[in-house]
């Protein structure tokens, strides 16, 4: 078998190439006036009509669609209905003043929707409130379709740049870029690259994906609110100590969006208030998982056992959370460390079969 290639990481930390149109426009500085660059570099200042403009679906920061937002906002939902004001703002500014920068785009077709002749690398709200106020055009540099890793760290520094990047999307952002350096690298890529390609520490990046804890409407809703890794770090931590079952930190989340302020204090009395609370009568497989310690068999009547059919429950439900974020987790050490763990839970559920079933 013949030796593997090595790999050139370096390759990922050359400077942009003077023909990138992409990192010309959004690596200058916040004051730079991005139609003046697009003058200087010959690129095209057109007036497009919004409803032929789609947002990129791999954006790094996450924003519903002007729909989903009015269905959001509806159902009672602050930070959407928050945000719409917000857009509904700059559309009317921009229905006042003209929008002062323009958003950039890419020539791209989408076969399910015929009328969208261009994607959207950057300026999703000023898109979004063209829209929401039936806007007739919007001004947009058309530059060619960059590839995906120039794409995603351009994104990644312009969003690093900006207020209200969080910190979900931030962890998104960290498997996105790694899986696309792999995909152009041919083979794994180890997390330094990832770190010095993004300029985060490993202890950054260590607390970032600690929240994949979280199953997958929980980092939907933390994208939404934009909760950080820290203020939460109670909730993720006891996810990971057994203490508290991934949708039992869902539904904690859903008390927090109640909240007018959300500090890492208020996280901690919640959880704790959740943790100390009694267990309800009713128990079933299905039912949440209790958090406070059961008693010894020998010290505790028959709820006692209903607790551990309880416990054994919010297991099956962590490793089907476990299994469906799964093809996320990319980094070969933890993969091997989970392999290590789920062999040594196979031999133990299988000590409890035999035990259960009298052998």
């Amino acid at each position: 078998m013949p030796p593997r290639k090595k790999m050139d990481f370096d390759q990922f930390f050359q400077p942009p190439a003077p023909a990138d149109d992409l990192a010309f426009l959004l690596g200058s500085s916040d004051t730079s006036d991005p139609a003046a660059l697009a003058a200087e570099r010959g690129l095209p200042l057109l007036h497009l009509d919004p409803a032929t403009i789609a947002p990129d679906p791999d954006q790094l920061r996450y924003l519903p669609v002007p729909d989903d937002l009015r269905a959001l906002a509806a159902d009672g939902d602050p930070a959407a209905a928050e945000l719409l004001a917000g857009l509904h703002e700059l559309g009317h500014s921009i229905q006042t003043h003209g929008q002062l920068q323009p958003v950039v785009v890419y020539a791209d077709s989408d076969p399910m929707q015929p009328h969208i002749r261009y994607r959207l690398l950057h300026g999703q709200r000023r898109w979004s409130a063209v829209l929401l106020l039936n806007l007739p055009t919007l001004w947009a540099v058309l530059v060619e379709r960059p590839d995906g890793v120039s794409r995603l760290l351009r994104q990644y520094e312009e969003n690093e740049r900006r207020a209200g990047f969080s910190d979900m999307e931030r962890t998104w952002a960290l498997l996105r870029v790694k899986a696309a350096l792999e995909q152009a690298a041919g083979g794994e890529v180890p997390w330094r690259v990832v770190e010095e390609a993004l300029q985060i520490s490993p202890d950054r990046r260590h607390d970032l994906l600690r929240l994949l804890r979280f199953p997958p409407e929980a980092q939907a809703m933390l994208v939404r609110y934009g909760w950080s890794e820290w203020t939460l770090r109670p909730l993720h931590m006891a996810i990971n100590a057994g203490t508290l079952a991934p949708d039992m930190a869902t539904r904690l989340l859903r008390q927090l969006a109640t909240q007018p302020m959300v500090n890492a204090t208020l996280v901690a009395q919640l959880l704790e208030r959740e943790l100390a609370s009694p267990t309800p009568p009713a128990l079933t497989a299905d039912s949440p998982a209790p958090t406070a310690d059961a008693p010894t068999p020998e010290a505790a009547p028959l709820p006692a056992a209903a607790t551990y059919l309880r416990r054994l429950s919010r297991t099956r439900r962590s490793i089907e959370t476990l299994q469906r974020n799964l093809p996320h987790i990319t980094d070969a050490e933890l993969r091997a460390a989970m392999h290590a763990e789920a062999q040594a839970l196979h031999a133990q559920v299988q000590a409890l079969l035999d035990a259960l079933a009298g052998e």
